[in-house]
């Protein structure tokens, strides 16, 4: 339930809410002109606001987004599992929600405080599947569960029923509750709703998913140059079948075809040639490097220099003695010795690297001058040519041959899982069938409370509520006699909501509250408007809950409302009006 709705925007309306039924009003100043409307009063807004503070996007259009709106916190106390909540929320810091510290603790809230007040908050997605724990049965802990896969039940779109909202298009189909709703999501939120398997319309939606690829790759095999990498597997098959027999051919005459003896020494002689120059050449490679390396280590040997530990010595204040300079010259003697001994050996490794490089040029230089005139002899010979020609058109015919079955094997595959989805098109119908078959009682429940209210709304007319197991997934359908018009129609949306309500209202569950913006009874002839809101009252009483209407004034004033209805008692403070710019929900008006 709700229990209140403030800001703190100094011109802010605060709105009370009681139980049962309520009534918000926008009413036309005596000295107003048909000129004036109550369009911008505030009561969609107010719609709009119980949406923000309950989790809804935030995004850079929304209301509470605007620039006079941004810094000002929105505040509601709500009743959830029997006790009461305050939470704020603004469009400044619309990613956190303010939850009162005694709830937050109470409900194992993880919490977060301000930067700059202290206060502690939730995330706005901790809020959510809270909120969706608590009125809808989603898992407390969504991760890990199946919830936290795509295309699943959501608490956002399973609210939107209990609030739909004019600037979304929520009033213009029954299964929807915004214009821009998805199949998939209609279908598994109504299904999870109804109390039936919303995982079949899930996985019916993946496999559309699956066909919608496999459209784009049949499209794309069809034409263009996706076209040439893959084809069909009509195309395809004699494609195939006769490149292979051409490979077949051509590898029968190889194996028929003779060179004389002579051209094929020839031709094992020119490619050893050409062997044994790769070799000298990779072993060029190592050679160059270790002689670039010996000389280099040559420049870098030289003996320790005498005077660098006199002058160490010299630096301390230390006189080396007679003795120890004749020691000294006797150890450079010995390193200009070993020095000169180690240049001696690297220079005799350097000569022997340059005489291996020098040898292999020279029989690189020669296998080279001999591959050449081999090739030389053989340039021009008949049977040889036709050889190495015979050898192409084979390596050809069987690389076409290889690609070409690679595409049909893919074409195959491609035709294949067209079956494969087809069959699993028809098995997720099955289950859809057998499921409404195994969950019947809860669809006897909401025909029986649609059916109800049709007949309570309408009394010279009838209705009924399908639910049937389709290709496409569950399609739900309520139809009133006579519904081609809007009045009408947006009578089985509110049918359809009222259903809702008192299924999860039978359960303890839901929001515990209907909210039904004044579009929904546009064009609603007023007896049916005065039964509609009889019987959300009712449902409300029945519940425990609220059933909360926002209206104009001169359309509620002629109501026929029921004998049980407090006609003045169910209207809700403060009245809107468009009496002045003052007179509206937020005090002053904006675009």
């Amino acid at each position: 339930m709700i229990v209140s709705i403030d800001s703190t925007l100094p011109t802010f309306k605060p709105v009370r809410f009681q139980g049962g039924l309520n009534v918000l009003l926008s009413s036309k100043s005596a000295q107003g002109d048909d000129r004036k409307t109550r369009n911008s009063a505030g009561k969609s807004s107010l719609v709009d606001i119980v949406h923000f503070l309950l989790g809804g996007k935030a995004d850079t259009g929304n209301l509470l987004r605007h620039p006079l709106l941004n810094d000002h916190v929105f505040q509601g106390t709500f009743r959830i599992a029997g006790r009461e909540v305050s939470v704020e929320r603004s469009g400044a810091k619309h990613g956190r929600v303010f939850v009162d510290p005694a709830s937050a603790e109470h409900f194992g809230l993880e919490t977060k405080p301000d930067k700059e007040t202290g206060a502690l908050s939730v995330s706005n997605e901790t809020w959510k599947d809270f909120l969706a724990h608590r009125w809808f049965d989603l898992p407390a802990v969504v991760k890990g569960s199946p919830f936290e896969e795509s295309f699943t039940p959501s608490f956002r779109a399973l609210f939107g029923y209990f609030a739909r909202r004019h600037g979304s298009g929520a009033f213009g189909h029954v299964e929807r509750q915004a214009e821009a709703q998805q199949r998939w999501d209609w279908q598994s939120n109504l299904s999870y709703l109804l109390g039936l398997d919303w995982r079949v319309p899930r996985a019916l939606h993946l496999v559309k998913q699956r066909e919608g690829q496999l459209d784009e790759l049949k499209k794309a095999a069809k034409g263009g140059a996706f076209g040439a990498l893959i084809g069909t597997v009509a195309e395809l098959r004699p494609a195939v079948v006769l490149a292979e027999a051409r490979a077949t051919k051509l590898r029968e005459e190889m194996g028929r075809f003779e060179v004389h003896d002579t051209y094929r020494e020839m031709m094992g002689q020119a490619t050893r040639a050409k062997v044994e120059m790769q070799a000298i050449s990779r072993r060029a490679v190592p050679l160059r490097e270790t002689v670039a390396h010996l000389r280099a280590s040559i420049e870098t040997e030289r003996p320790p220099e005498r005077d660098d530990l006199s002058r160490l010595y010299a630096a301390v204040g230390i006189e080396l003695p007679d003795l120890a300079k004749r020691r000294f010259e006797d150890v450079e003697r010995f390193h200009r010795t070993v020095v000169e001994n180690r240049r001696l050996r690297l220079h005799e490794e350097i000569e022997t690297a340059e005489r291996d490089l020098a040898e292999g040029e020279i029989r690189f230089a020669g296998l080279d001058a001999e591959r050449g005139d081999i090739l030389r002899i053989l340039e021009g010979r008949g049977a040889l040519e036709d050889f190495v020609t015979l050898q192409k058109r084979l390596a050809d015919a069987e690389a076409e041959a290889a690609a070409l079955r690679e595409r049909f094997r893919s074409a195959e595959v491609l035709e294949s899982r067209t079956t494969e989805l087809s069959m699993e098109r028809i098995g997720i119908k099955r289950r859809l069938q057998e499921d409404h078959q195994r969950r019947r009682d809860r669809l006897d429940e909401a025909i029986l409370l649609i059916g109800n209210a049709i007949t309570t709304l309408y009394e010279d007319r009838q209705g009924k509520f399908e639910v049937e197991a389709t290709d496409n997934g569950p399609e739900f359908r309520i139809t009133i006699q006579g519904d081609r018009g809007g009045g009408i129609s947006n009578m089985e949306i509110f049918c359809l909501d009222y259903a809702l309500f008192s299924i999860w209202g039978r359960r303890g569950k839901g929001p515990g509250f209907l909210i039904h913006d004044s579009h929904l009874f546009d064009g609603v002839d007023p007896r049916q408007v005065a039964n509609a809101l009889a019987l959300g009252a009712e449902a409300a009483r029945a519940y425990g809950g609220q059933y909360i209407v926002t209206m104009n004034s001169d359309i509620y004033d002629t109501l026929p409302l029921a004998a049980g209805i407090d006609r003045q008692g169910v209207v809700m403070e403060p009245r809107l009006s468009d009496a002045d710019t003052t007179s509206g929900l937020f005090g002053f008006r904006f675009d």
